[in-house]
């Protein structure tokens, strides 16, 4: 006999499989499986709806509900948590035939995945500014810089997706042959920021010290980091030796 775990375990390896008929079943319980498995696929379609209101925007809702659906049949959740279901849908959109003449969906999918996953990101403590007001230009070239949970950086080197985003909410209409964009996003919002800025925050964020990311950095990178301070995304300097 199967213990309670391995049952549980055989009917949720039932619900994503079409072919797979748990053991577990009775007669009476055995017509009723296609329903299970329809309300667990409709529950994730929805959560993925809610995630990716760009994409769906884009594409209109009965098209994202039906790639939507192919994803969760192709892809089985990792996680009970529904709000960690969408983790794969850019690559997915990568390789979705049906989305070939809209080759920007995926970065487009990427950016509602940062908008998504930072309103769920955990809090944390501001920085104590004394740390940084302690600091010399020296000390400070040294430092790691620790972000808030919610902050991501979304770059697309073909497409503008901050246009897109823009557009999304109300702005002008975007043009996709206008080239590639970068987008910072954190719980609160987002900005556009230019590629080659996204170079050396992709590195900041990695965990390179400040005077290593920032060497060679076209413009002035101050600004950008002054804005990054002042809008408490760096919550934590840690000085190396």
């Amino acid at each position: 006999m199967l213990s309670y775990a391995d049952t549980l375990a055989e009917f949720a390896a039932g619900l994503v499989d079409d072919a797979f008929e748990p053991g577990c079943l009775t007669a009476a319980s055995r017509g009723n499986l296609a329903l299970y498995r329809n309300n667990v696929r409709l529950n994730r379609v929805d959560a993925l709806e809610n995630a990716f209101p760009t994409v769906a925007a884009l594409v209109g809702r009965d098209w994202f509900r039906a790639m939507a659906r192919a994803y969760v049949i192709a892809m089985p959740a990792a996680s009970a948590n529904l709000h960690d279901d969408g983790a794969a849908l850019a690559g997915f959109l990568d390789g979705f035939a049906p989305a070939a003449d809209l080759p920007y969906l995926a970065d487009v999918a990427r950016f509602d995945w940062a908008r998504h996953r930072a309103w769920y990101a955990p809090d944390s403590a501001p920085l104590d500014r004394a740390r940084l007001a302690a600091l010399d230009e020296g000390g400070f070239g040294r430092c790691t810089l620790g972000f808030d949970p919610a902050l991501a950086l979304v770059v697309s080197s073909r497409w503008p997706i901050a246009d897109i985003a823009a557009m999304h909410e109300g702005g002008a209409s975007a043009d996709p042959d206008a080239g590639g964009q970068a987008v910072l996003v954190w719980r609160e919002g987002w900005r556009a920021v230019e590629l080659h800025e996204a170079g050396w925050l992709s590195a900041l964020l990695a965990g390179s010290p400040v005077g290593d990311a920032l060497s060679g950095a076209e413009g002035e990178p101050e600004l950008l980091l002054a804005w990054l301070f002042g809008h408490g995304l760096i919550r934590n300097l840690e000085e190396n030796e």
